[in-house]
């Protein structure tokens, strides 16, 4: 099982607000729930950016900081699950992302791999590892043990071995 974390983005490139980009993400993750895949769910952001209203609608935890490393860090802490999904806000994983991700966990349990946004320019569809990051699958004790200013950074850091077959739409 996972923990899943939603990081809030505010980000002039994608459309949409950031609460409402964070709201359909976590409309996204419904699916996995209910097939068991994610045990709970967590909401990161700044204060009072109004999550505290998603959090309760949605019934999941919410972590609010004052910088994104440290919403990152503190919802990393918070996750139950010895693994942890880290999705961005404005991203839902697409069909065969909760097979995949089942695989992943069963496979090893130091397996660490990226879930990229689905192709939309043509070189993305030419080259799809030049995708924009859409979420990481890692363990927890690693992310900790991992100093990083954002979930690319930690990506970086962490250097997945494998980038998931299923790719995450952008829902902004």
């Amino acid at each position: 099982m996972l923990s899943a974390i939603v990081l809030y983005e505010e980000n002039a490139a994608l459309d949409g607000e950031p609460v409402e980009r964070m709201v359909r993400s976590l409309g996204s993750l419904v699916r996995a729930s209910i097939d068991g895949l994610l045990r709970d769910v967590l909401v990161a952001g700044p204060a009072r950016a109004g999550l505290d209203v998603v959090a309760d609608h949605a019934g999941c935890g919410l972590v609010e900081a004052s910088g994104e490393a440290q919403w990152l860090r503190a919802a990393i802490e918070a996750a139950r699950e010895p693994h942890v999904l880290l999705l961005r806000a404005g991203f839902a994983p697409q069909q065969g992302f909760v097979e995949e991700a089942g695989d992943l966990l069963q496979s090893g349990a130091e397996r660490t791999a990226i879930l990229r946004a689905a192709p939309d320019r043509f070189l993305e569809r030419l080259f799809p590892r030049v995708a924009p990051l859409a979420g990481l699958i890692a363990p927890r004790e690693r992310c900790l043990r991992t100093p990083a200013a954002d979930v690319s950074g930690l990506a970086q850091a962490l250097a997945p071995v494998s980038t998931m077959r299923a790719c995450a739409r952008r829902v902004a």
